[in-house]
């Protein structure tokens, strides 16, 4: 039986005006949540750069965005190290929210995790691209990987990151669900004001539909005069979540972190009961990404 503790993280509450601040309060709140498993939301990197005066916001967020792409690369270095840093520490897997990367030419939106040893264990580039995204010309990702969080109580689980704007779009988790993931961790960042309806469209509906457990990070942060604020969330099939909510634990926008304990022998209960993904045709994917 594998049972283990995850956390989402707003970034609610935590300072951003200096590097040193900020490592010590998300360091703070880590130990507090007391899980082996972290997820910062979407922009994180972004958020950091703009509130510790390494960057200059833009007249509105796409022009921001723009700015930070054109001059990240020595910014990332010092946040993968941060990063590298909080999880060996605290000896986790920190999944630290996305950054914006240059290579050959193009610039993605992309996600990095970390585990317990401080090692990058998983890099995934976004696939879909918002409509601001596109107009600044970011590259798609074209492939979807899977990574081992090993030794969690004995066990190991196989786990995907989701970026961004990845979450609207159900093709993603389904491929994942069919490479064998067994938990998502999505990063994700909602205009403040966004209804639950328009959110549960996103990571709640994929867990159901593919019969795994999501932590859901959402931004809670001001970037360019544009307010980031949604709840935060640990998804799982409703067959197994109080009251068939779905939810194993859900914030405000402006809760600093939401922690739930996940029993995997509950989810393979509901896998064995009804094999959703059996029912598939399978083939029906192989032409959408690599699979």
């Amino acid at each position: 039986m594998i049972i283990f503790k995850v956390a989402a993280i707003s970034l609610a509450g935590i300072r951003l005006n200096s590097v040193d601040h900020y490592s010590r309060d998300l360091s703070g709140l880590i130990k507090g949540c007391g899980a082996g498993i972290v997820v910062l939301p979407a922009y994180s990197s972004l958020v950091l750069g703009l509130g510790c005066g390494a960057f200059m916001s833009g007249p509105d967020f796409a022009g921001t965005l723009y700015m930070f792409s054109a001059d990240s690369e020595g910014w990332n270095s010092l946040f993968f190290e941060l990063h590298s840093t909080l999880a060996r520490k605290n000896k986790i897997f920190l999944a630290a929210g996305t950054t914006v990367e240059t290579e050959a030419g193009g610039y993605y939106h992309s996600a990095y995790c970390f585990n317990p040893a401080g090692e990058i264990c998983c890099r995934q580039k976004q696939t879909h691209l918002t409509q601001v995204e596109r107009e600044l010309d970011f590259t798609r990702g074209e492939v979807l990987e899977l990574f081992n969080l090993e030794r969690l109580n004995g066990g190991s689980l196989k786990a995907g990151l989701v970026v961004g704007n990845d979450a609207r779009h159900p093709e993603v988790s389904r491929i994942f669900a069919l490479l064998g993931a067994d938990l998502v961790l999505c990063s994700g960042a909602l205009e403040a004001g966004i209804n639950c309806w328009p959110q549960a469209a996103g990571m709640w509906a994929q867990v159901q539909q593919n019969q795994f457990w999501a932590v859901e990070a959402q931004l809670s942060a001001t970037i360019a005069g544009q307010k980031y604020g949604a709840a935060s969330a640990v998804i799982g099939p409703c067959e197994i979540t109080p009251g068939l909510s779905g939810y194993l634990a859900r914030g405000y926008p402006d809760t600093p972190a939401v922690t739930a304990v996940l029993n995997e022998s509950d989810r393979q209960n509901i896998k064995s009961s009804y094999p959703l993904l059996k029912m598939l045709n399978r083939e029906a994917y192989t032409g959408l990404l690599s699979l």
